[in-house]
This record gives structure tokens, sequence and C-alpha cells, in this order.
């Protein structure tokens, strides 16, 4: 890497390196049967060059030849993007969180092929007629950046998920429960038990009616609304100028329940870094303030157009994809909500009538940066005087969280991970909701 940012250097005005390692050991059990365990490997690099203004970059295996992935950076500069910006030098030292757990590291495969025989027999004494995938996955990440301007710093992430999949009989759809974090944990039995009694509740399926009503988002389903505040305030937005936060600096969006933080240095979370994917150290940010807008984040190449400078946040991510082949660009490191009061039980005997939702498909439907959701609810169920009936099938929501986070009946005290925030359960007045029933 030292000798590729030294070519690099030779030829360009400013120069980059990002090297990734990363090794899984992903293991899966197909229908209570073991089914195989996998090994994957990755060692990549990128080298991002700014030369007479323009940046270029190109991407590949650590294994490539320097001097050609140098030529091939100078030439994608020359029809490359303006660059107003400086890589960052200066250090990231007390940034970020614990990310880099001892036992993960070590771990045995054998010990996960025993936590996921562990699930199976607890779920034997209990529902032994349930159909059930798990997927166990531990993984290693090194992350290594050099630059011109005196950057060389990197770190190491441990990252351990389990999944549980129950799929419905003769359908394509079933239960999922997951949990990631940076460190080493056994899947909890009350979790567990929220699958099989959600499997049980599903065996009866009720057509619900259209109206409004409240809903329940489930902390595996707030991502879908919490996206659309996560693009209003993303920097790139704003230089754009087409994010409805534009002029809202300071004034209030939501109503007083919500706030809302950037924090990546929240020990064991998945998206925790002492610095970003180009250098930046991060740091903490609130984003809404009891329902104040605050912040917008930022990139190097956004942060350099705003005039605001890099907030931390230039991180290789898209809607659909992450990984070294895409470019910076202004994403959260983890969302957090800070939660309610509430447990999820007293929220439910809260609803008259509505529906609880346990994840949605179709989120990216509607106008995102507008806040507006038209999506289908995958798994949800059908609550009537505070007490779950059955599940809800071929059901609709709709609305627009600039408008349904002022309509805040309640949230659980609990935070949960999902693949893009920390969220509690969160309670919502008067959404649209459109069923089949007569």
């Amino acid at each position: 890497m030292e000798k590729l940012l030294k070519l690099a250097a030779e030829r360009a005005d400013q120069a980059e390196v990002y090297h990734v390692r990363k090794t899984s050991s992903p293991m899966n059990f197909y229908n209570w049967r073991q089914a195989d365990v996998l090994v994957r490997d990755l060692d990549e690099v990128s080298l991002r060059v700014i030369r007479n203004g323009k940046i270029g970059t190109v991407k590949g295996s650590a294994t490539e030849d320097p001097h050609w992935m140098v030529d091939a950076a100078i030439q994608a500069a020359e029809f490359g993007a303006e660059a107003e910006f400086r890589f960052p030098g200066e250090s990231s030292e007390g940034c970020g969180g614990a990310i880099c757990d001892p036992e993960l590291e070590h771990l045995d495969p054998a010990q996960m092929a025993a936590d996921g025989r562990a699930i199976y027999d607890y779920v034997r004494s209990r529902y032994p007629e349930l159909p059930l995938n798990l997927y166990l996955d531990n993984e290693i990440t090194d992350v290594t950046l050099l630059n011109t301007s005196g950057k060389a710093e990197s770190y190491r992430k441990t990252l351990y998920t389990v999944c549980l999949l129950s799929m419905y009989q003769r359908s394509k759809e079933g239960i999922n429960k997951e949990i990631t974090g940076c460190r080493y944990f056994r899947f909890p039995e009350p979790v567990i038990d929220e699958l099989i009694t959600e499997n049980r509740l599903s065996e009866n399926e009720i057509r619900v009616p259209t109206r409004k009503m409240p809903v329940l988002f489930r902390a595996s389903s707030t991502w879908s609304i919490l996206y659309r505040i996560m693009e209003g305030a993303n920097g790139a937005q704003k230089v754009r100028g087409v994010t409805p936060l534009i002029d809202k600096l300071d004034q209030p969006i939501f109503g007083p329940e919500i706030t809302l933080e950037d924090d990546p240095t929240r020990d064991w979370a998945p998206g925790s870094t002492p610095f970003d994917d180009e250098g930046t150290p991060t740091r903490k940010k609130l984003i809404v303030d009891r329902g104040v807008f605050k912040n917008f984040i930022f990139d190097l190449t956004n942060g350099s157009k705003d005039g605001s400078g890099s907030s931390g946040n230039g991180i290789k991510r898209s809607m659909w994809t992450r990984g070294i082949e895409v470019s910076p660009n202004p994403r959260f490191n983890n969302l957090v909500m800070i939660p309610g009061d509430k447990t999820l039980d007293e929220l439910i005997r809260m609803i008259p009538e509505g529906i609880i939702v346990n994840d949605v498909i179709g989120f990216h439907s509607g106008n995102i940066l507008q806040g507006h959701y038209s999506m289908n609810v995958g798994i949800g169920f059908y609550v009537k005087n505070g007490r779950i009936v059955g599940r809800a099938v071929d059901t609709m929501i709709a609305g627009n969280i600039y408008e349904d986070f002022h309509r805040i009946l309640g949230m659980t005290r609990d935070l949960e991970y999902n693949p893009i925030a920390y969220s509690p359960d969160i309670l919502i007045d008067a959404v649209s909701v459109t069923g089949t029933a007569i």
C-alpha cells in the first residue's frame, strides 16, 4: 500500500489508498439440518487521485500491479469530476467506539454450530413442527487508509450475525428474526419465543378493512420510514437543491417525541468506526432534536460544495449495495432514534383497531425525498380491542413521515438494530391502511 501511494504521489497532486481485508465464515442450517459452512477471504484496494483539479478512481484486488493501478487512476482523472477538497490528515485517535471483540476474533466454527443446535433444541421443546432455517456469520474486517496528507491509520472490526427464518407452509414468506452486533452473543430466548408466538398467530389470516387506523411499526420495519429522513438530511440532496429540508434548519419538522442522532461512537454498533471511508474522523451528530431539524451530513465532495466540510459521513454505500466499488457519498454511520417509555404490550393495548408491521415489501415506492411511502405489508398482524387476532394479509400502508411523525402515540423503551438504524417500536395514529375486507 505504501508503494502504491508513493507511485501515485509522483504523478498526481493528491492520492489516497483505501485497503480492505475481509474474512467471514457463514454457516447455514436448512430446516433442522446443517447444510454448509463457508470460508470467505476478500482482499481489495481502491486508489483515488486528484490531478489538475479532477478526481480519478480505480478499484481492484490487492494483488493488482501498482503501476497499472496508477496509470488507470490518472487516465480516469482526465475525465473525472471536479475535486474541490483536500484529503484529510487529522488524527482519528479517540474517535469511534468499541468495535473489535477478541472472542469473535478467535471464535471456533464448532461453537457457532453448537449455538445453532442449541437454538433448534430450544425450539424443539416448544414447537417441534416449526420449519426453521438458521444463518450465522462471523465477519472480521481490517481497514487501512493512507493518503498524501499524512493520514496512515487502520482499524479492525468484528461483526456477528444470527438470523432465524421460519417460512410459512406453501409460501415464499416467513417470519424473520435477526440480530447483528460487533461482539459475540447467544441468541436471546425471548426473541425465539416471539417467533414461535407469531407463527401460531399467523394461522388465523385476517383481511383488513380499508381506512385510517393506528399502525405499530416494529423496530424491524422502521428502517423503511426512517430512510426518508436519512435521504432528506443527506448533504448531497442539499447541494442538488432537491431536499424539502433545505431551508428547515432549526425549525420543527416532526413532533417533539422525535430525536435522531448519528452516533459512530456507539460501542459494538455495526456502523461505528474511528474514521469514515475517506479518512475523516467520525463524531456524534444531532440530526433532529425533539422535532427540530439540526444538521445535514456530508462527505468530502458535497461538504466542499456546501462549504460545511465533511461531517465524517463519506461512506462507500448506496441504497442497494455496499463495498469498495461504491464511490463515497453521504451516509449515516449509526442512526439512533431516542426511545420512549412504553413496552410492546402496552402499545398493543392502546390500539382499538389497527395493524402491526414486522416488515414491508417495496419500501422504495413513493417519493422518498419528500417523505412519502406506499408499501405492502410483508409480515403483519391485525389488532382488535388491544389484542392480536391474526395475520394481516393483502394489506398496504401509505403516508408521509413529515406528517405521520406529528402523530406519535408512543414508542417502546428498548432499541433494536435493523439494517440501517437503532430504533424502538413506534405507534403512529391515523395511517392510511388499504385492505381487502368487504
